[in-house]
């Protein structure tokens, strides 16, 4: 929690006279040098979460806001917010989010901010005049139907939430029309009180009809244990839960796998992102159409209408859902389901399973008939047709003769060449590693005399200079001097060493000096050493590592090779979190170690190519504080694993973080 409530005063830190250098100019160009066709600036809308991408109900909102959006082309630009407030809630981090977006957004114009959930609606209205500009609010999914009547509901509108538990409970009777009890599960966030309330209401009619009992405030212990008792002619009503009581935090479908699989009665939902996990349905609500409502209401704002003129839309677009295989389940038949209800998971006939097949044997029989009726008609004219062929193959294995001796004669050229391009390639090796050698000797003197000449000018000359500012000055000049020219001599050392390796390993000089190792106790002395890369940084570093695990033959010194050249990369493409380090023993006896990190990552487009020779990860970034290595370190580590016959991949996201993997045979 430290780390991320300082993380947004770093970037400012860091970046606060650059981005006011870009504002300057973006704004004196569009005052005196854009031309009249460009001078209109998009409109920009915001879609703020509540909650995180991970829950389905969020995501469906998300998709039916950026599928509306889209609609509309290039006009319109929309940035996305997620505040995750299911798993964090303190006014700690709510803080840490209002720093973020003021940092963020303190200098964009929004037209209009949509939000979904109540946390997202509560937190727009507090702070819209302070982070947003004071603009325009289209909330969905909210659940609180009082909040049109609070004091701060102007320049607002948007789409309530209403869930139809009555018609749920319907159903429920029709399936089971000795129903006695229903158990209805909800949690106790913001959401699900508002949801409560509304239910309270709605159910009110049924009391006397069914008993109506509420599984609120608990466990998921504690609610498996209620549901795995339940007495026949009862059923389940799941709302939403993703917290329980002790504050562990669950997605929407592992809530109803933890209740599905001690659960033998029935279990009914509300919303669409349940169906089809397990429960048999009901009057289902889309979020995907909340979020189509809000985001034609946000259009209409940006196209001019005031938020106030339009009246808060009432969502009752539900539609009866059920799911076949959890109807034949419990014996239900289809027959007492309301009329236009959507039934899922309906059994194919074997017409609408194998209909392509069907037709395809069909096709198949009446071109196999007409391509006899036509071979009968042929006849007469096949002798000749085998004449004329004749005649044909004829020519043709003179043109293959022909065409063979062309071929043979490109084969030997092609010999010729490929034999040249190994001298060149042996010539180019014994360049690099005579070079090398060369350049390694003065460069040592250079770098001895540099720490001299450093340590006698502080320890001699920098004591005189403090009387004299401008000498003060010259000498703080000369200091920084040698200290870029350590720096940039120790890369340079590094570089010469990774060109004398890979010579080294391409010409089959290198030594091999392999010995029994156990990857903990390498691990364990290597951790101190890797650890160093972090040391300037707000990156942890986090070693895991199995319990015995197995030696492997190896040469050490390859290995830690190996570790530094990925943790090093790891360090310089990630600016904050975590990067971890991870031993296990997969299933068929193989060491598998992973490098782990939150940092930039990598494109799609540039993993097939990282592990070349002299490639450099940097290009494909725009961060020019990112220093550019060699481009050898990940081509090095390949061939080091795979000379002991394992394998090295890396998987990464933009923006999500990479992981790179190898695999090692364990000894015997």
């Amino acid at each position: 929690m430290e780390f991320l409530s300082s993380a947004p005063l770093k970037i400012l830190q860091k970046y606060k006279i650059g981005t006011l250098v870009l504002l300057l100019f973006v704004f004196s160009w569009g005052l005196f040098g854009a031309t009249p066709a460009y001078a209109q600036p998009s409109k920009r809308v915001l879609l703020l979460n509540a909650y995180s991408y991970d829950l389905a109900w969020t995501a469906s909102i998300t998709k039916g806001v950026e599928e509306a959006i889209a609609a509309h082309g290039d006009s319109v630009k929309l940035s996305v917010e997620f505040m995750d407030t299911k798993n964090y809630f303190s006014s700690d981090y709510l803080s840490m989010l209002v720093e973020q977006y003021r940092f963020k957004y303190s200098s964009v114009y929004f037209d209009a901010i949509i939000t979904s959930d109540d946390n997202a609606a509560n937190f727009a209205l507090k702070y819209r005049d302070e982070l947003f500009n004071n603009a325009p609010i289209i909330f969905c999914g909210v659940n609180n139907h009082t909040l049109p009547d609070s004091p701060e509901f102007k320049n607002i509108t948007g789409v309530l939430e209403s869930t139809d538990g009555a018609s749920t409970l319907k159903a429920a009777l029709l399936n089971d029309p000795q129903l006695k009890s229903l158990y209805i599960i909800i949690d106790e966030s913001t959401s699900g009180k508002s949801m409560r309330l509304n239910l309270e209401e709605s159910l009110a009619p049924f009391a006397g009809q069914v008993n109506l009992i509420w599984l609120q405030g608990l466990s998921m212990t504690e609610l498996k244990e209620t549901l795995s008792t339940l007495p026949q002619h009862t059923a389940v009503m799941l709302v939403t839960f993703t917290r329980d009581r002790l504050g562990n935090s669950f997605t929407f479908a592992e809530a109803l796998a933890h209740m599905y699989s001690v659960c033998e009665r029935p279990i009914y939902g509300l919303f669409d992102f349940y169906m089809g996990d397990g429960i048999v349905g009901g009057m289902i609500t889309s979020g995907q159409y909340q979020g189509e409502i809000a985001a034609d209401l946000a259009m209409q704002v940006v196209e001019g209408k005031k938020a106030e003129s339009i009246p808060v839309v009432h969502q009752k677009a539900n539609r009866y859902m059920f799911d076949y295989t959890e109807m034949a389940r419990f014996g239900f038949s289809l027959d007492s389901l309301p009329h236009d209800s959507i039934v899922i998971n309906i059994p194919e006939s074997m017409y609408e399973k194998y209909t392509y097949e069907i037709w395809s044997v069909c096709g198949a029989f009446i071109l196999l008939s007409f391509i006899i009726v036509l071979l009968i008609i042929t006849n007469s004219t096949r002798r000749k047709a085998e004449k004329d062929l004749e005649e044909v193959n004829r020519y043709q294995e003179t043109l293959v003769e022909q065409r063979t001796e062309e071929l043979t004669q490109r084969s030997r050229e092609l010999e010729m060449a490929n034999y040249e391009l190994k001298k060149l390639d042996k010539l180019k090796t014994a360049v690099l590693n005579t070079v090398s050698h060369d350049l390694r000797t003065p460069l040592t003197s250079v770098l001895g005399f540099c720490k001299i000449i450093d340590r006698d000018f502080n320890k001699f000359f920098v004591p005189l200079c403090h009387e004299v500012s401008d000498l003060e000055k010259r000498g703080g000049r000369i200091q920084d001097n040698l200290s870029i020219i350590e720096k940039e001599g120790g890369r340079l050392t590094r570089l010469i060493n990774d060109f004398l390796d890979l010579s080294k390993i391409e010409s089959g000089d290198i030594a091999w000096n392999d010995v029994s190792v156990s990857p903990g106790k390498l691990l364990e002395q290597a951790a101190p050493v890797l650890e160093g890369y972090f040391s300037d940084t707000g990156v942890k570093l986090t070693v895991k590592t199995d319990d015995n695990l197995p030696n492997i033959v190896a040469d050490p010194d390859r290995l830690l090779q190996v570790l530094n050249n990925l943790i090093g990369n790891a360090a310089k493409f990630t600016y904050h979190g975590e990067v971890t380090l991870t031993a296990t023993t997969t299933e068929g006896g193989w060491l598998k170690v992973v490098v782990s990190d939150t940092g930039v990552g990598i494109p799609q487009e540039e993993l097939d190519h990282i592990f070349d020779k002299f490639y450099q990860i940097a290009q494909s970034t725009t961060d020019t504080d990112i220093s550019r290595g060699s481009g050898m370190g990940l081509a090095i580590s390949k061939i080091i694993i795979e000379h002991y016959n394992g394998t090295i991949t890396a998987e990464s996201a933009p923006n999500q973080g990479s992981s790179f993997i190898f695999t090692i045979p364990v000894a015997g």
